[in-house]
Parts: structure tokens; sequence; C-alpha cells
């Protein structure tokens, strides 16, 4: 009972408030309503807040206050004069029936229809009086209309709920699926890298060797250091392929091959032409930067011309890759009908901002500066 009045809204204590007063004015003053509830005041008085009062549990139980609220009306017309509009008692019935229309589920709802059939009838068979065609007819029609537009309120709240359930869920699908994204691209990036710094250390490991060759007999500390300089080599290249095989997979293996590099850009920008694209290439960088550095440039222009490829309707792109001040810039601008707002993070955004964050750039992928779709980063370059 606690819980039912702490969630009782003040609406509902001052519709309750406002109902009794006015049936115990019709009881102890004067009918305010045809004839009122003219009977012995004292029971009357009790009746009325038990037929009224279960309207503060409406919400919480609406059938259980509708039926209240029947056995409330029958049994002020059995205690009584015969001669009973009960007005007031009306009121709140109405509210019930709403109540139960557009609170209860459809069994319960069609269960309170009931209720009220069956208190009309029997209210009407205790106070029996002469009474034209519309005293009868308006009050029926009054609840029935009352029900059925619960009814439509309840319908319309269920389908709000299954919208927000249903785009919940979507949400939630599309959070896994970028997750995924993320995860796929770090684990191929991972492997890309494992591949750019065995090459390191391999050739770290046959240099130290061959610089062990060229001691003299005496130089014992420099060769022992070598020799750990090859050892710790070895068993680094040993910890990495372990490592990679953990991310392997059987559609990774097929995937095995040289990394691209700056090198590489002039044959991307010739396969994108062959595919429809006007492709122009302005490449400033040197190729003696980080190996590492330069995969990265590739891979954001090749993900870049994917894109123009897949969504923006374009007939020309430019790429342009600058030194500028102690930055990398690679920018992939294209001549499309550009974005409108910010764009929709694909897969392909999301592995550029990977990579942009490995070396802890900036990239911008948005409307470009005239018209068409930008991407822009900017690499620290490591000396």
């Amino acid at each position: 009972m606690r819980a039912v009045l702490a969630t009782t809204r003040p609406a509902d204590w001052l519709l309750v408030t406002i109902l009794l007063l006015l049936a115990w004015f019709e009881i102890w003053v004067e009918p305010i309503f045809q004839t009122g509830m003219p009977g012995p005041r004292l029971p009357l008085t009790l009746l009325a807040f038990v037929a009224l009062t279960p309207l503060l549990a409406r919400k919480a139980y609406p059938l259980a206050a509708l039926t209240l609220i029947c056995l409330g009306m029958v049994a002020v017309g059995v205690v009584g004069d015969d001669d009973q509009s009960t007005f007031v008692l009306l009121l709140g019935l109405l509210v019930a029936t709403y109540s139960v229309a557009a609170h209860a589920t459809s069994r319960n709802a069609l269960i309170g229809a009931g209720v009220v059939v069956l208190a009309a009838v029997a209210f009407e068979s205790v106070t029996f009086v002469d009474k034209a065609l519309a005293d009868v007819v308006v009050p029926v029609l009054f609840l029935a209309g009352v029900w059925v537009v619960g009814r439509e309120v309840h319908r319309q709240r269920q389908s709000a709920r299954e919208a927000a359930a249903h785009s919940e869920l979507l949400a939630r699908t599309h959070q896994l699926e970028t997750d995924a994204a993320v995860a796929a691209e770090r684990t191929r990036i991972a492997r890309e890298l494992h591949d750019v710094v065995a090459h390191a250390i391999s050739v770290m490991g046959v240099q130290a060797g061959a610089a062990r060759r060229t001691l003299a007999p005496g130089q014992t500390e420099q060769s022992e250091a070598l020799l750990d300089v090859e050892r710790l080599g070895r068993e680094a290249l040993e910890e990495m392929r372990r490592m990679l095989g953990v991310l392997r997979t059987d559609e990774v293996d097929h995937e095995i091959g040289p990394q691209p590099s700056l090198a590489q850009l002039p044959a991307l920008a010739a396969d994108a032409r062959r595919a429809g694209l006007g492709v122009t290439l302005d490449a400033e960088a040197d190729s003696d930067l980080p190996v590492g550095l330069q995969l990265t440039v590739y891979r954001i222009v090749q993900e870049a011309l994917t894109n123009v490829r897949k969504h923006a309707q374009a007939g020309s792109v430019h790429i342009g890759i600058c030194r500028l001040g102690p930055d990398l810039e690679v920018t992939v601008e294209d001549d499309g009908q550009g974005a409108t707002g910010d764009p929709d993070p694909g897969n392909g955004l999301f592995g550029m901002r990977e990579r942009v964050a490995l070396h802890q750039g900036t990239l911008y992928a948005g409307p470009g500066d005239d018209k068409g779709f930008l991407v822009r980063a900017l690499l620290p370059i490591e000396d």
C-alpha cells in the first residue's frame, strides 16, 4: 500500500479529493447533479470514500481499482434511496474505465469492461426510477467511449515501447559491429607491424653477426655483447611469431605478402584510374621515411580511394603527400557530392583513425573546402 501511495501522482490525489468533496457535499448539503445521493448520510459518506479512493491506485492496479469502484456504486444503490443519480461516482467510474483500458493488459481490459457492464445492470436494478432513454444511453456511450480511447492510448504506448526497444537493439548491434570492426583493424595493424618490426630485428641480428665476425680474437667482451644482441633478436622474433599466431586466421593467411610503402602509391593510383577515376598524385615526401609510417600513409590513401569509389560518385580525386613542419600531411579530396554534417563512420574511417592514432596524429574526414569529401591526416615524423 505504501508503494502505491508513493507512486501516486499529485493529480490523482487532487482528483480524488475533488470528487470526495463533491460527493460529501451532495450527501450532507444539497444535490449538485440531478437528485444527488439521497439516503442515510453516514453510511453513504463511508461508501463514497470506499468507492472513490481506489482511484489512487488506478495505474498500479487498474482492474482492482475499477472493481472496488463498481462495488462501491452498487453498495450506494443498495443503501441509499431508490432515486439515485450518483453522478459524482459516475465520473470516478469513467476515470477508472479509462485507466483499466489504458494501463491493463488486453485480458484485464476485457474483464474490466465486463465488470462495468455487470455493475451498471446491478445498479439500475436496485435504483429503479422512471428514466428517459437518454439517461441510460448517454452514460453507456461515455463509458464505451473512454474504454475505446484508453485502448488506443495503450496501443500507442505499446508501439512506442516496441519502437524504443527496436532502436536500442539497433544501437547495440551497431556498437557491436563497430567494436568488431575496430578489433579487426587493430589485428590487421598488429600483423602488418609485426612484419615491419620482424624485418628490422632480422636485419639487426644479421648485422650484429657480421660485425662479430670482423672482431679481433682478443675482443672477447665485444664478441659476447654482439652474441647477446643476436640471441635477443632471435628470441624477440620467436616471441613475435608466437604472438602473431594468436592473431592469424584462415582468412588472414591468404593476405601474407610484402608490406606496401610510398613506392607503391603510383600503382595504387593507376588501379583507381582503370576503375574510372581521374586520379592526380602529388607526393613530395621522401622515401626514407620510417617503414611503419609509409605503411600507414599507403593504407590511408587506399581506404580513402575505396570510399570514393563506393560512396562519393566523384569524377576526380587529388592525392597530396607533403611535409608540413614536423608532420607529414596526407590529403585525399574528391569532387563528388560531399557530405552533410558528420559522416557515418564506416569501417574504413575506423581503420584510418586507428592507424593515425598509432602515430599520435590527427585525422579529419568530412566535407571539403569547396565540395566533395576530404580526408586529411597529420602524422608526426619521428627523427
